[in-house]
């Protein structure tokens, strides 16, 4: 990464020169050169370089492990230890600051620029790492349904806040434990908590359940390792009760239509917007001869002339505009044997109507 932006941390004015010197011969930009651990958190924060290289004994009441301990807490910059001290209880201590390398002095200059080369790389991969996560935690709280993951002895590895909202719980009190504890509590049944399941379970499978009054629709998919053993299940529940409700009540409109239309005198029919013929009353077998289980889903042209279809588009261009608009019809139409006959009556436009809707056509037939 060149051009690289290097904050140096070194006490000795000599050393930190000698180390600008062969950064600047090797294509990175130092950005400033600190002598004290505190000079060095506040630089840290005003120009943002890219790396710290860190001495860790400096001049001044804080050495150079505490200092990049405050810059990983608080800048998330990259540090890389260059000191001459290699003792034990050193290097346990600069552990703790999680640093993307530890340079001996005294140092070869090709030493340090592939250390410096794989600090950037290593912290650039961890940095789009974060942002993954992140992205993926932002999109999986963007929900209401229930998003986790578990392994497969049931254990927590991930929530979203859906889940944890409805538990009652800290998405990080999740993890690591029991969701047998979730299904005693009556938050999830058994079945959605894949007990159902084992490790030799590697195809999805996706159910509806219907669970204290609520429908649900789960969907379990097993991730696999490179080995292709199951190593997790990620399990999606979504909340489908309105959904079901409706599907319902639709199925009663359409039985209660159905009831209304059976025994009438009148050709009643329901298009859809482009005139496709939904539903048709029986008595169009009396009038027309057409058999109503033929006709439907077919347009409902089939039983108009020629001359009437220009009309019966324009009417239906001029229903559709408005709903609850009617017009009135007088449209030359065809027996199933080709002879003619008149429908008058009337178009409607019911859409947005519980029972029906769609557009209806309601008339009588005369020779």
């Amino acid at each position: 990464m060149s051009e690289a932006k290097i904050l140096i941390v070194e006490d000795e004015a000599v050393t930190g020169m000698d180390i600008r010197k062969s950064l600047v011969e090797m294509g990175y930009s130092v950005v400033a050169v600190a002598t004290t651990g505190e000079l060095a958190v506040r630089k840290a924060a005003e120009l943002h370089p890219d790396l710290i290289l860190m001495d860790i004994m400096l001049a001044g009441r804080m050495n150079g492990i505490e200092a990049a301990d405050k810059i990983r807490r608080h800048c998330h910059i990259p540090v890389v230890y260059l000191t001459a001290y290699s003792d034990d209880s050193f290097l346990a201590k600069a552990k703790l600051t999680e640093p993307f390398g530890y340079i001996l002095k005294p140092f070869r200059e090709l030493e340090l620029k592939t250390t410096i080369e794989m600090a950037l790389y290593k912290y650039a991969m961890e940095h789009a790492l974060r942002i993954s996560e992140e992205t993926t935690r932002v999109i999986l709280d963007a929900t209401d349904d229930f998003l986790f993951l578990i392994d497969p002895r049931g254990k927590f590895l991930a929530v979203n806040q859906a889940l944890a909202k409805k538990a009652g719980r800290d998405v990080r009190d999740f993890i690591g434990t029991d969701i047998a504890r979730l299904v005693t509590q009556g938050i999830l049944s058994s079945r959605m908590a894949a007990w159902n399941l084992n490790t030799n379970q590697k195809e999805p499978v996706r159910f509806q359940e219907e669970f204290h009054n609520r429908w649900f629709d789960a969907a379990i998919y097993p991730v696999t390792s490179p080995e292709g053993d199951v190593v997790l299940f990620a399990i999606s529940i979504r909340d489908i009760t309105a959904q079901k409700t409706l599907e319902e009540q639709s199925r009663q409109n359409e039985e209660f239509f159905r009831s209304l239309i059976e025994d009438t005198s009148d050709v009643i029919a329901v298009l859809d917007r482009d005139g496709t013929l939904r539903h048709e009353s029986p008595s169009i077998t009396r009038y027309l001869g057409y058999d109503p289980e033929c006709i439907v889903g077919k347009p409902f042209s089939v039983i108009l002339t020629e001359e009437s279809l220009p009309v019966f588009r324009q009417v239906l261009e001029e229903v559709l505009t408005t709903p609850g608009m009617v017009r009135a019809v007088n449209l030359p139409v065809k027996c199933e044997d080709g002879s003619p006959r008149i429908l008058e009556g009337i178009i409607s436009n019911l859409y947005g109507n519980p029972v029906i809707d769609g557009i209806v056509v309601n008339g009588w037939v005369k020779k």
